[in-house]
């Protein structure tokens, strides 16, 4: 994994691209695994539009286990409510979501700036604020 993400820097780097111009920077080591909170910003950023749990699982790189306890534990602390349209259940962020990922992206500003792009969407204080909630 580490090597490819060299790889494309290399290649961006070659086509006259700086590695900040390369798609979607990491906020974390390639070398480390997320943590808690990391997945919990992960899982609320998919669910700032209504998500499946197959959608979370998809854009969060989660298992479905994992997931499934996720989602619990976020529907348990009133961050994320389950909505039952058609037969099917998805899952929205609560304004108490919104407020984590805004706490969590401050956060993670102050320990690391180089890891959380300026244009990193989840950085983007217009998208929290222009949600109906």
């Amino acid at each position: 994994m580490q090597s490819s993400q060299h790889a494309r820097e290399a290649q961006a780097e070659a086509q006259g691209l700086g590695s900040a111009q390369t798609a979607a920077p990491k906020r974390h080591s390639p070398a480390k695994n997320r943590g808690r909170m990391d997945v919990m910003a992960d899982v609320l950023d998919c669910c700032r539009s209504a998500s499946s749990k197959s959608h979370i699982m998809l854009h969060a790189n989660l298992n479905s286990i994992v997931a499934t306890r996720m989602v619990e534990s976020l529907t348990e602390t009133g961050l994320i409510d389950s909505v039952h349209e058609e037969g099917t259940v998805v899952y929205l962020a609560t304004p108490k979501g919104a407020g984590f990922i805004a706490k969590y992206v401050e956060l993670q500003l102050l320990i690391s700036p180089g890891l959380v792009p300026a244009e990193s969407k989840m950085n983007n204080p217009n998208r929290l604020n222009s949600r109906l909630w």
